[in-house]
Protein backbone atom coordinates (compact mmCIF):
# COMPACT_ATOMS: atom_id res chain seq x y z
CA UNK A 1 0.00 0.00 0.00
CA UNK A 2 2.90 2.40 -0.05
CA UNK A 3 3.12 2.76 -3.58
CA UNK A 4 -0.78 4.25 -3.48
CA UNK A 5 -1.53 7.57 -3.72
CA UNK A 6 -3.01 8.79 0.14
CA UNK A 7 -1.07 11.13 1.57
CA UNK A 8 -1.16 14.63 -0.31
CA UNK A 9 1.54 16.19 1.66
CA UNK A 10 3.91 13.32 1.58
CA UNK A 11 3.32 13.01 -1.79
CA UNK A 12 4.23 16.99 -2.40
CA UNK A 13 6.87 16.50 -0.39
CA UNK A 14 8.68 13.50 -2.45
CA UNK A 15 7.64 15.57 -5.74
CA UNK A 16 8.89 19.20 -4.69
CA UNK A 17 12.11 18.24 -3.17
CA UNK A 18 12.72 14.93 -1.70
CA UNK A 19 12.77 12.69 -4.48
CA UNK A 20 13.14 14.95 -7.41
CA UNK A 21 12.40 12.01 -9.91
CA UNK A 22 9.37 11.89 -8.83
CA UNK A 23 7.68 13.42 -11.40
CA UNK A 24 3.43 13.90 -10.95
CA UNK A 25 0.76 15.56 -12.53
CA UNK A 26 -2.90 16.98 -10.87
CA UNK A 27 -5.55 15.18 -12.31
CA UNK A 28 -8.36 17.61 -12.70
CA UNK A 29 -10.45 16.08 -9.68
CA UNK A 30 -7.74 18.27 -7.65
CA UNK A 31 -10.21 21.44 -8.10
CA UNK A 32 -13.79 20.19 -7.92
CA UNK A 33 -14.32 17.28 -7.19
CA UNK A 34 -13.98 16.48 -2.95
CA UNK A 35 -15.74 12.61 -3.23
CA UNK A 36 -12.84 11.18 -5.40
CA UNK A 37 -10.48 12.15 -1.49
CA UNK A 38 -12.61 9.78 0.35
CA UNK A 39 -13.08 6.27 0.23
CA UNK A 40 -17.14 6.10 0.44
CA UNK A 41 -17.26 2.32 -0.95
CA UNK A 42 -14.46 1.04 1.78
CA UNK A 43 -12.25 -0.25 -0.65
CA UNK A 44 -9.40 -2.50 1.41
CA UNK A 45 -6.64 -0.63 0.49
CA UNK A 46 -4.51 -2.60 2.92
CA UNK A 47 -1.83 -1.01 5.10
CA UNK A 48 1.34 0.57 4.67
CA UNK A 49 4.73 -0.93 6.12
CA UNK A 50 4.56 1.18 9.10
CA UNK A 51 1.29 -0.66 9.66
CA UNK A 52 -1.25 1.94 9.11
CA UNK A 53 -4.39 1.44 7.50
CA UNK A 54 -5.14 3.03 4.05
CA UNK A 55 -8.75 4.30 3.64
CA UNK A 56 -9.32 8.18 3.07
CA UNK A 57 -6.61 10.42 1.30
CA UNK A 58 -4.54 11.96 4.31
CA UNK A 59 -4.77 15.81 3.88
CA UNK A 60 -2.87 17.87 5.40
CA UNK A 61 -3.35 19.95 8.16
CA UNK A 62 -4.90 23.38 6.59
CA UNK A 63 -7.52 20.96 5.41
CA UNK A 64 -8.55 19.82 8.38
CA UNK A 65 -9.90 16.66 7.21
CA UNK A 66 -12.26 18.17 4.49
CA UNK A 67 -12.07 17.27 1.92
CA UNK A 68 -14.38 20.43 0.53
CA UNK A 69 -12.27 23.27 2.51
CA UNK A 70 -9.23 21.30 0.51
CA UNK A 71 -10.77 21.61 -2.77
CA UNK A 72 -11.81 25.57 -1.95
CA UNK A 73 -8.22 26.47 -0.67
CA UNK A 74 -6.31 24.61 -2.96
CA UNK A 75 -8.20 26.20 -6.26
CA UNK A 76 -7.98 29.59 -4.72
CA UNK A 77 -4.36 28.96 -4.06
CA UNK A 78 -3.84 27.85 -7.66
CA UNK A 79 -6.32 30.01 -9.22
CA UNK A 80 -3.41 33.06 -7.32
CA UNK A 81 -0.55 31.10 -8.32
CA UNK A 82 -1.35 30.62 -11.62
CA UNK A 83 -2.82 34.21 -12.58
CA UNK A 84 0.51 35.50 -10.94
CA UNK A 85 3.10 33.45 -13.19
CA UNK A 86 1.29 33.68 -16.62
Amino acid sequence: ADRLFHNVGASWRSASSENLQDVRELIPEFFYLPDFLVNSNMFDFGTTQLGKTVHDLTLPPWAKGDPKRFIRIHRQVSVKYFNWHL
